[in-house]
């Protein structure tokens, strides 16, 4: 992929859009490794940073993680509408037992639309670009977008959180929801 660069406050920052991984990629069900910014630099950890929201965007997507475009570290990116959070070694510490009532996508598996168990409350603890640990607590989609990326950093994929013949059910429906999803796209 192409190097980009692009002004962000006053700095330029490199970056490239990054491939998606297909979903047979055995890299989706490793465990991602921690990130270590007393080893690392901090233009590595801004160049990912950047790599992950531009390639999110560029896709559409809710959330991404970096196992998702081929990458073993613990990242992942959630799209806050006007701003993107990049977390660094996030983990939930507490969730609710209240479920959440939302359908999940992927990027990784384009039209397939599904129905998991997740709590609609979580608190989530992770550090930002620079290394500083922050905890937040999130409610609704996004409470279900970080755990879905957590997930995929953990090697799990949300198709592993339903029941075969609810999974089926789903796949039979991917080629009419890619149809619907193209239309809207080209209005």
């Amino acid at each position: 992929m192409a190097r980009n660069l692009k002004y962000v406050n006053g700095n330029l920052i490199e970056y490239e859009v990054l491939k998606l991984v297909d979903f047979y990629d055995p890299i989706l069900r490793q465990p991602t490794i921690p990130w270590d910014f007393k080893n690392r630099k901090g233009s590595e950890a801004e160049y990912i940073a950047y790599s992950l929201v531009e390639t999110m965007t560029a896709y559409g997507g809710l959330g991404l993680s970096a196992n998702q475009v081929g990458l073993k570290d613990r990242v992942c990116v959630i799209n806050m509408g006007s701003e993107a959070w990049l977390m660094f070694n996030p983990e939930i510490i507490e969730s609710s037992l209240v479920p959440a009532q939302y359908s999940e996508g992927c990027l990784s598996y384009p039209g397939l639309y599904i129905k998991c168990n997740r709590s609609n409350h979580i608190k989530v603890r992770f550090q930002a670009a620079y290394g500083e640990v922050l905890e937040k607590q999130l409610d609704g989609l996004t409470a279900v977008c970080v755990q879905h990326e957590i997930d995929h950093l953990n090697g799990i994929v949300y198709t592993d959180k339903i029941s075969p013949i609810n999974l089926e059910k789903a796949k039979r429906k991917v080629k009419t929801n890619l149809k619907k999803m193209s239309r809207l796209t080209a209005a």
